[in-house]
């Protein structure tokens, strides 16, 4: 699993960036959407530095609405190459890190971008399958997942298990583009579950967490042929 949302995207098996045209292929964009959700190969390593510039707000605006505490331990679901780790850290003093991520291409991508935090003690990444998290029951202070939501198998098992490894009075922040932007993106009819804020909050709350907040931003990203859009997301803070 990855971060997503750049419609820059690099096509399947060139060594290149290219701007998503009209003219592409279904096979094509079904080839961006497994890329984006489970990235392999050296496409895999390409879009998780894509995704890791083009959610750069997504991510520093979900840690920071988190409210790090000092010692704290916090997961991270889907955190791609996790060149934000440096930033995280930052945060607070002495947290401990871990990540989660579904694609053994991210987990080795990340080790060693991130070689430093891990030998200091304060980071580990970990590979998963993406329906249950290999920890024990109330694990960590702050769970966090940035546009990864669209990909859970089984959304309600998943948040199950979310709230079974958050500590009790621990905090988990979802992020997501909303699904009146994403469903113009023509790669997201493979494979991608879309999420309007009502959806996500009723997700949550079967669970068992409470919302806490619920925070909308509106930022301009590039789109097709180079041009700016407007992208909705939301955070939502939900509590043990």
């Amino acid at each position: 699993m990855i971060n997503i949302l750049s419609v820059v995207t690099p096509l399947a098996g060139k060594h290149e960036y290219r701007m998503m045209q009209k003219e592409w292929t279904e096979s094509d964009l079904k080839e961006v959407a497994r890329q984006l959700s489970n990235p392999e190969g050296d496409a895999g390593v390409k879009t998780g530095a894509l995704m890791q510039v083009n959610n750069a707000n997504m991510i520093q605006s979900t840690i920071m609405c988190l409210n790090m505490d000092d010692g704290d331990t916090v997961l991270e679901i889907g955190p791609g190459n996790a060149a934000h780790l440096k930033f995280l850290l930052s945060q607070a003093d002495g947290l401990i890190y871990t990540g989660a991520d579904i694609s053994a291409t991210m987990v080795q991508e990340a080790q060693w971008l991130n070689q430093d935090h891990i030998l200091a003690g304060e980071a580990s990444f970990r590979l998963t399958d993406g329906v249950t998290l290999p920890f024990p029951d109330h694990s960590f202070d702050k769970v966090f997942t940035v546009n990864t939501l669209y990909f859970w198998a089984e959304p309600l098992i998943y948040a199950k298990e979310i709230y079974r490894i958050l500590k009790s009075g621990g905090l988990f922040g979802l992020t997501f583009a909303d699904q009146d932007f994403m469903k113009d993106l023509p790669f997201t009819k493979y494979g991608f579950q879309l999420y309007s804020q009502e959806m996500a909050v009723g997700l949550l709350e079967k669970a068992g967490f409470e919302i806490e907040s619920i925070i909308q931003q509106n930022e301009n990203i590039t789109g097709n042929q180079g041009m700016k859009v407007s992208r909705d997301f939301m955070i939502v803070l939900a509590g043990k």
